[in-house]
């Protein structure tokens, strides 16, 4: 595994202080001005990541846009993102795996580049997920998921354990018999701090998504905001739809399809996530067949963005003490 150089870190520096300068003057341009000087500056972090733009076609019609990097004739990573996240959220953790792994890391439906089916549910997101897998012809890999990534992984692994290696979830979505979070009790008031309508709205996600947030210059957070109310309307769906299982399907079902999954299973979590309390690692490890817990303790719910060089080590550990 690459150990970062300090070239490296001076280099992500420069393209921060670079993306800056592009898009501080688009205070008086467009939003489309602003999307495009954040798409140039996504696409120079996915460059150091070495990672490479791709879209497959979907049976639908659909294009499904996806990163990829590392040896193509390594064993194979596909990383998935959460909730209001897309491809580039694992940039950075992608920066200290392709050196050793095959990764690969699509936008998720409703997500980035890929547009929402009819159904915006989990489920469904598994389904498109085989789809993507199919159209790329990829066999058999480790499946890594943040969050709502975590649970579309889950439901994957469940419906196709013969193509899934091992298993890494990362805060992960699920429906856990006790999760005392301040953002489940304050949802279940009748606040939902995960709901995006405005900039402001994305702002106070963030708040609640990361314990320890990395510096991201104000012009580049707010084209990120406005690109976030852009896509309100998927998200909307994806959030309604995730927040109804949450309602309907109880603990024990979700305890079924953990029991099913007897591939490996690394779970990695941060112990200050307000989203899903650290507690119920306990409840993945009691009914996860083969599973070992990491707990980051200065973290919260993103360890993919608080916390990308020791996610990544955790994952490489994991994915290089595979056999077979």
């Amino acid at each position: 595994m690459r150990h970062r150089s300090n070239h490296a870190l001076v280099f992500s520096r420069l393209l921060l202080v670079a993306a800056l300068g592009l898009l501080a003057g688009c205070a008086h341009m467009g939003s489309g001005s602003a999307t495009a000087q954040l798409d140039a500056f996504m696409q120079q972090e996915r460059a150091w990541a070495g990672l490479t733009n791709h879209t497959a076609t979907l049976p639908d019609g659909r294009g499904m846009p996806y990163s990829e990097g590392g040896p193509a004739n390594a064993p194979t990573l596909i990383l998935l993102h959460g909730y209001t996240g897309d491809r580039n959220h694992w940039n950075e953790v992608a920066r200290d795996l392709t050196d050793r792994w095959h990764v690969i890391i699509p936008d998720l439906p409703g997500h980035g580049g890929t547009p929402l089916a009819n159904d915006a549910s989990a489920d469904s997101m598994a389904q498109t997920l085989g789809r993507f897998v199919d159209a790329i012809g990829a066999q058999r890999y480790v499946l890594v998921g943040h969050s709502m990534g975590g649970g579309v992984a889950a439901l994957f692994a469940m419906a196709r354990p013969q193509q899934v290696r091992g298993l890494v979830l990362v805060d992960s979505a699920g429906v856990y018999a006790d999760n005392p979070s301040p953002v489940m009790q304050a949802i279940t008031q009748g606040d939902n701090p995960l709901a995006i309508e405005t900039a402001a709205d994305y702002q106070r996600l963030l708040n609640v998504a990361m314990a320890k947030p990395p510096f991201i210059p104000d012009s580049i957070q707010q084209a990120l905001a406005t690109r976030a109310v852009a896509h309100r309307a998927a998200y909307t769906q994806v959030l309604d739809s995730l927040l109804n299982t949450q309602t309907h399907l109880p603990p024990s079902t979700f305890h079924m399809v953990l029991h099913s999954l007897r591939m490996p299973t690394l779970v990695i979590w941060g112990r200050k996530d307000a989203i899903f309390d650290v507690k119920v690692t306990q409840e993945l490890e009691d009914n996860l067949p083969n599973a070992t817990v990491t707990v980051f303790d200065d973290v919260g719910h993103t360890p993919i963005r608080e916390a990308p060089r020791r996610t990544a080590v955790a994952i490489d550990g994991f994915v290089g003490g595979l056999a077979g």
